[in-house]
């Protein structure tokens, strides 16, 4: 019968407590089907985003064999995404250590083309044809993910989405020739 009390007097608490918290605010943004204009489905992008949050915003760069984009929610960053041409003998490993306070030699893929962390990832992108000439045997493609501000780090969400942002950059017009 104590057992049973002290049961019952539990679950009234536990009760209690979850009904007096504040209501969890929810995302009054629509997660975009592209990352910085790189198709990338939204399923993907979204468990690195933040949980709430009113307005999903970007600000792009591009430069001559670069591009930079930085995702905002409301104002404050929470995701970067780059790629750039490097030259043939850097590694993914390189590229990971360029990005401060993100670790992304914990998992590098047995081919060594990407490696990933919870705030980050970096992926050689394979180009069937370059559209510089002279990158063909120079140049190779690589893109970066890593999280920010307020983004969420998630390791297995990470590794999924350096992976499609990779793949979609493959086929997008710095990679192929027109």
């Amino acid at each position: 019968m104590k057992y049973a009390k002290t049961l019952a007097t539990l679950a009234l608490v536990l009760l209690a407590t979850g009904c007096s918290q504040a209501k969890e605010e929810k995302r009054a943004f629509e997660v975009p089907d592209s990352l910085c204009g790189t198709p990338v489905p939204a399923e993907l992008l979204s468990p690195v985003l933040p949980a709430s949050g009113e307005k999903i915003t970007e600000k792009r760069k591009v430069g001559n064999g670069y591009f930079r984009c930085t995702v905002s929610v409301n104002g404050s960053s929470v995701l970067n995404a780059k790629w750039t041409w490097l030259g043939k003998d850097t590694t993914t490993l390189n590229v990971a250590g360029s990005q401060w306070g993100v670790r992304l030699d914990e998992h590098v893929s047995e081919d060594r083309t990407y490696t990933y962390a919870d705030k980050g990832g970096v992926s050689r992108v394979t180009c069937p044809e370059p559209s510089v000439p002279t990158r063909k045997t120079e140049m190779e493609l690589f893109a970066q993910i890593f999280i920010s501000g307020d983004g969420q780090p998630n390791e297995a969400a990470m590794e999924k989405l350096i992976l499609a942002y990779a793949k979609a950059l493959s086929a997008s017009p710095e990679c192929v020739q027109e």
